[in-house]
């Protein structure tokens, strides 16, 4: 029953993935990619990795989900005519896309059961690895290098959207209603302390840079959209230097572990410390890469420094 519903899984995402292409409206494209976020999360619980489940629900359909509808309010939610894709595209790709779901399919129905992958060795290095949470092992330890280079990613891609400054608009209205207006008076310290809590409990639990930078993206965006949003300037040595203060922290421990052997290789009895001092610069940076982001989609990015 466990890969029938795995197998099953697999079919339905590559299908709903699909589903888009029929839409003729962008805004039900958006949704439908929002709802696929939410099914990949549920797919991650049920492999037991909440982690990567709640950074897939906050990134994957939260963040991005709102990134799309911002830039939608901006260029239109209707697909031009000549833009629409054609029956005699739609078609093999539709059919590309059937294929691969079997594919996944069987590939979980035959070889999962025979693969135990690296699982045995990444469980047996968890107490050298500063940690006890096999997400955090692999993602800052087993291979920081790929996480490192992430963060590089989301770096250049928030200052890619200083790009969008002059093109935005003079002024938006304000559409904060009493809910959020309530949200952002009094539950921003819970927020807060929810964020260092996700970071902290990282080490040992679900959780983490990537779920608290998301939950600190998902208050920028909140902010953006209140009564008075903060005024983002591509000027500022403040904006600039917490995007950037994530890679360039990343980059110190690397530097600073070559005194003890190689890069990125944590001494045993300090490993936890380097991580959590990785994981607080990440976090940083990547809520204010999301809220960047959205600001550029959305308008309130602004080409002169703060006042």
């Amino acid at each position: 029953m466990t890969l029938a519903f795995d197998a099953l899984l697999a079919v339905a995402l590559v299908l709903l993935a699909d589903a888009a292409l029929r839409q003729r409206r962008t805004s039900e494209a958006v949704v439908q990619f929002m709802v696929f976020g939410l099914i990949t999360a549920l797919a991650w619980i049920r492999v037991d990795a909440p982690d990567l489940a709640l950074t897939e629900a906050a990134i994957g359909s939260g963040v991005t989900g709102a990134l799309l509808l911002a830039a939608l309010r901006r260029i239109g939610s209707e697909i031009p005519p000549s833009s629409r894709v054609s029956w005699w595209i739609r078609l093999p790709v539709e059919a590309g896309c059937l294929a691969l779901g079997g594919l996944l399919s069987w590939t979980l129905w035959t070889a999962w059961p025979e693969t135990s992958g690296l699982a045995a060795a990444a469980h047996q290095e968890l107490p050298r690895s500063g940690g006890t949470n096999p997400v955090t092992a692999v993602v800052l330890n087993y291979r920081a290098w790929d996480t490192l280079l992430e963060m590089a990613v989301l770096w250049v891609a928030a200052l890619c959207a200083f790009a969008l400054r002059d093109r935005s608009p003079a002024a938006l209205p304000d559409p904060a209603g009493p809910v959020l207006r309530y949200y952002l008076a009094r539950m921003m310290p819970l927020f807060g302390l929810t964020i260092v809590y996700l970071v902290w409990v990282g080490a040992r639990a679900p959780g983490g840079a990537f779920p608290a930078g998301a939950l600190l993206g998902g208050i920028g965006v909140l902010l953006l959209l209140g009564p008075q949003p903060p005024r983002l300037a591509l000027g500022s040595r403040t904006t600039r230097f917490l995007l950037a203060v994530g890679t360039a922290n990343f980059l110190f421990v690397a530097l600073a572990m070559l005194g003890h052997g190689e890069l990125l290789e944590y001494p045993v009895a300090q490993a936890k410390a380097w991580i959590l001092l990785i994981e607080f610069g990440c976090t940083v940076s990547i809520g204010l890469s999301f809220t960047v982001l959205f600001a550029g989609c959305a308008g309130h990015l602004h080409g002169e420094p703060e006042g």
